[in-house]
């Protein structure tokens, strides 16, 4: 069976979506609106009275899927990665720069991209009363299968499949759409002996690309058919399968050309609860924690939904399949959908679909340990509210952090999904902002390199200005 055909089955039929964000910078005051995705309240916190993000990426992927072995990212450009073979001895273990597979019996793959676009926030006094006040826009993807069944784990090692395999029911929820949001904090509580600050986050979603996928039952099954020569040919066939596929994109697939409009519309919103405790003479407060409940809301997709339900198909030396580019998902579909029902149109059940975005809670907290110095913990848990929600990452995140008005600076070690240790950290001089939640990959040669995380940001702020510069520019109205 060709790996190709396994991969679709494996990658289209299972998986989950989640998130990432970039905690270790968003502890920082000085992050403002770049934070505001996972804590609405932090623009409140900020020392400058405005900022502007020109630019900002965070990518992050991680997998247990495959390797290349003995790399680093810094050392890919230029590198030429092989494939692994076993009849040519070419494995991970024994020969660098080798794409090999961990052959896991469930393999998880992670990948997303947060960019934010041009964005700004500002703190301004109405009726003597301090607000903060912000807008965002963002570009966000999110992708991955987790515990999904590596059926391509036998091919991978040259061995013979099992006759009959059931793959586990699982979902798959894909998105990339433009964010648009409208961030506001203020203080509420005024005589209370904390400060409590109330923020949020309203978002307007455009959807770019969805996809829903929901296998809930699929049987997969060996058998060997004798050709005329007498030759023995394996045959790989699905059976008693029920399957759910939905999507929706922007890609041409003609053209080859990604060409941008709205392919789905809906709103998210973000809360915050902020406590801090700080004195009213102090510079920086000695606690603080927060409370956050993020990206409530969904995404409303025009585009295709079908439905396979049958008891047989054949996947392999099957004309419909052979040295075929399973690159356009209409043909893919319309493909099953003739061999499923001999009809390519009789699959397609309607136009609709949802996908709810990767709600989650998030609990920061951060001590004072000195002066411009602190330690931070934040951790985040998925609570998905609909039926097809992306699924953000379960992340505890803790941290030690020096924050200047011109500089910053700090390390953090993770717990990616309560098991895969990261280290990280970041570095921020003036407008220009360099970090990892999980550096050691970047820098350093590993032996299975599997994962990655990099951000970079751009900002505009009076990062040459400080509180007690512009107190002493103040007018004196003392006779």
């Amino acid at each position: 069976m060709k790996k190709s055909i396994f991969f679709v089955v494996t990658l289209f039929f299972c998986g989950h979506v989640l998130g990432q964000d970039s905690y270790l910078f968003g502890n920082d005051l000085y992050s403002g609106i770049n934070a505001a995705g996972i804590s609405p309240t932090h623009i409140f916190l900020n020392p400058n009275p405005w900022e502007v993000n020109l630019l900002a990426e965070d990518v992050f992927v991680q997998n247990d899927y495959g390797y290349i072995s003995s790399q680093h990212i810094l050392g890919l450009p230029g590198s030429t990665i092989k494939t692994a073979s076993i009849p040519k001895n070419v494995t991970g273990t024994n020969t660098p720069n080798v794409f090999d597979y961990y052959n896991k019996d469930f393999s998880t793959y992670h990948f997303s991209s947060d960019l934010y676009g041009p964005s700004f926030s500002i703190r301004t006094n109405i009726k003597d009363r301090k607000y903060a006040f912000g807008f965002f826009s963002r570009l966000r993807t999110q992708s991955s299968t987790i515990n999904a069944d590596n059926y391509i784990r036998f091919d991978n090692q040259g061995i013979l499949e099992p006759e009959k395999y059931e793959m586990q029911p699982l979902k798959l929820s894909f998105m990339n759409w433009a964010e648009l949001g409208f961030n506001f904090a203020t203080k509420i509580f005024p005589y209370a002996d904390k400060h409590w600050i109330i923020g949020g986050n309203i978002k307007y979603e455009n959807g770019l690309d969805g996809v829903l996928i929901s296998e809930k039952s699929l049987e997969l099954r060996r058998t060997t058919a004798t050709d005329s020569s007498g030759i023995g040919k394996k045959i790989i066939s699905a059976h008693d399968f029920d399957i759910d596929a939905s999507y929706a994109t922007n890609y041409n697939f003609s053209t080859k050309r990604y060409e941008p409009k709205r392919a789905g519309t809906g709103f998210g919103i973000d809360f915050g609860l902020t406590m801090l405790d700080q004195d009213d003479d102090a510079d920086e407060y000695d606690t603080k924690l927060s409370f956050n409940i993020l990206d409530f809301g969904y995404v409303n997709f025009t585009g295709e939904n079908h439905n396979f339900t049958g008891s047989a198909i054949q996947l392999t030396d099957n004309p419909a399949f052979e040295n075929k580019k399973f690159d356009d998902p209409q043909k893919i579909l319309q493909t099953l959908s003739d061999e499923v029902y001999g009809d390519p149109h009789q699959s397609l059940r309607g136009t609709e679909f949802k996908i709810g975005l990767p709600t989650s809670i998030h609990v920061n907290f951060s001590k004072n340990v000195g002066t411009n110095k602190f330690v931070n913990a934040n951790w985040i848990q998925r609570v998905p509210v609909f039926e097809n929600s992306l699924r953000r990452s379960n992340i505890f995140n803790i941290s030690y952090t020096v924050q200047k008005p011109v500089i910053g600076y700090g390390i953090s070690s993770s717990l990616y999904e309560y098991r895969d240790v990261q280290f990280g950290g970041y570095f921020r001089v003036g407008p220009l902002i360099l970090g990892s939640e999980n550096l050691l990959p970047m820098l350093f040669s590993q032996k299975k390199l599997h994962s990655a995380d990099f951000y970079f940001a751009l900002k505009l702020y009076p990062f040459w200005d400080n509180e007690m510069k512009r107190h002493r520019r103040r007018k004196c109205n003392c006779d």
